[in-house]
This record gives structure tokens, sequence and C-alpha cells, in this order.
């Protein structure tokens, strides 16, 4: 399938990588901004962390905390753009969190992540900014992290008011894949930190399906590229990450050829 000739370079460009837990996001995005892209890339959470007085910060709950200081302001600057996804955010979470403390939890990542998102669109460095924890994914707690009953009409909505990267990649890997990475990972997220396999299974196919109808959705397809992201040998690896590097460099996404998966000799 071939992809319409881009415009206009991806200097400055925000992509996002979404997706369940496990398919490897972060693995795919590090491999881009170490090398894999020819002009260089900057993982969106650099922004915060990769400044003097603020490279020693290792632990995860102090990187939140400075992460959370340091985007507020920028949610606060840009709030009449981004006040009606914030308020339907806050809103189904107040009718649908499992819990208080998830409530406020999940309120403060939306909270961190959209005034993220404001930092990277501002970020003038003539490379694109990487986010493997991203705006988009906060579907994950709008409509995964519990039971509540969705529909497609809900993600659509969710899809249209959510602020959008430039480019959106979709990690896929095989359901069972996920759920046996679940299993063994040493730092699982608190919901899927399960040791029921069946519970497992459920949420995770959950949100497979969730994230296979946002990727439908116009705005979101407009801007996708879909990788499945399988095992395979370091070659098979390198291959698909320079397969994926090509498609963000010079293979624009554009509303008649949304979605492209990567060749089968490298792991489709």
């Amino acid at each position: 399938m071939q992809l319409a000739v881009q415009p206009s370079g991806t200097d400055d460009m925000i992509v996002e990588f979404v997706g369940c837990s496990g398919a490897g996001k972060t693995t795919l995005a590090r491999g881009l901004a170490d090398g894999a892209l020819t002009r260089g890339a900057v993982m969106a959470r650099d922004l915060i962390l990769d400044r003097p007085g603020r490279r020693w910060v290792t632990n995860p709950q102090a990187v939140n905390v400075v992460a959370d200081l340091t985007a507020l302001p920028w949610l606060w600057r840009a709030r009449e753009r981004n006040r009606e996804f914030v308020r339907y955010a806050f809103e189904r979470l107040d009718r649908y969190a499992p819990s208080t403390f998830a409530r406020l939890n999940y309120k403060r990542n939306i909270v961190r992540r959209v005034g993220l998102h404001e930092m990277a669109v501002a970020h003038e460095s003539g490379v694109p900014v990487l986010a493997d924890e991203g705006v988009v994914l906060t579907a994950y707690h709008l409509f995964v992290y519990s039971d509540a009953p969705y529909s497609q009409s809900e993600l659509e909505h969710f899809a249209n008011l959510v602020p959008l990267p430039d480019r959106i990649v979709y990690v896929k890997a095989p359901v069972e894949a996920l759920i046996d990475r679940a299993l063994i990972r040493a730092d699982p997220r608190r919901e899927l930190a399960k040791s029921d396999h069946a519970e497992l299974g459920r949420q995770i196919q959950r949100a497979v399906e969730v994230f296979d109808v946002l990727a439908s959705c116009a705005g979101i397809s407009a801007r996708l590229v879909t990788i499945e992201n399988t095992t395979g040998s370091d070659a098979d690896r390198n291959a698909r990450l320079q397969w994926l590097a090509a498609q963000i460099e010079g293979s624009p996404i554009d509303d008649s050829a949304a979605t492209l998966a990567p060749p089968d000799a490298i792991g489709a």
C-alpha cells in the first residue's frame, strides 16, 4: 500500500504510541529515539527530566511528582483548548472509577499527560517528540480499568475530544503474549498485578477491543500506523524498527490510507 507524499518534514512532530500494556510501546519508542530515526528524536518524559537538577531523579514516585508539578502550569495555560476533554474525562471517572483512590490517581494522570502534550506542542528542537504514555492512552483509565459498559459512540466521542498528536503508532501483540508478559513483568501496573490468568486475560482483551475501536475512529485513523510487535530474532526486531522509522519519516498517513502493517518478512 502506498501512502501519500508528505508535504513537509517531521520536525517537531509529536508521535504517540498506544496499545495494550506489554505490547512493546516503550521499547519501540526508545529504539526510534536511540538512532532509528535519522533526524533523531526526544522522549516526551525527557522534556521534564532532562534538565539541570532533575537528571538524578529516577524513583518512579519522585518522577511522577516532578511531572505533575511541571505539567500543571502547561495545562492551565491551555485550559480553554483542553476544557471539553478534561471535563469529559473527569465526569466519566466520577461515575465509573473503581475506587476513590483510583479516581484521584487517574485524574492526576490525565492532568499530567495533557500538560505534557502541551509541552510537546511548544517544544522546538527540530526533532520528533515520542510519547509512550500520552493523551490517547488515557483511554486505559477511562474505559479499560473499569467494568462499566461503553459503546462505540462513546469511544468516538473520546476520539473527537482528546488532543491528538501528529502521528499515532498502534502497537499490537497476540493476547496470549500480552498475558505472559504481564505475569512476568517486574514492575506491573497496579491494575494488572493479578495472579488469576482468566481475570488478567479478560482485562487485556477489553483493552484490545477498546484500542481496536479507537483505531477506526475518524481523526485517529487518519494519523495511524499499526505495527504487529511479535517476537523474533534481533534482525527481525531491527527490521521492524526500521520499517516503523520509514513510516514516520517518509510515508505520511492520510485519510484514504490510514493503517499499514509491516510485511510478513519482518514479523507481522
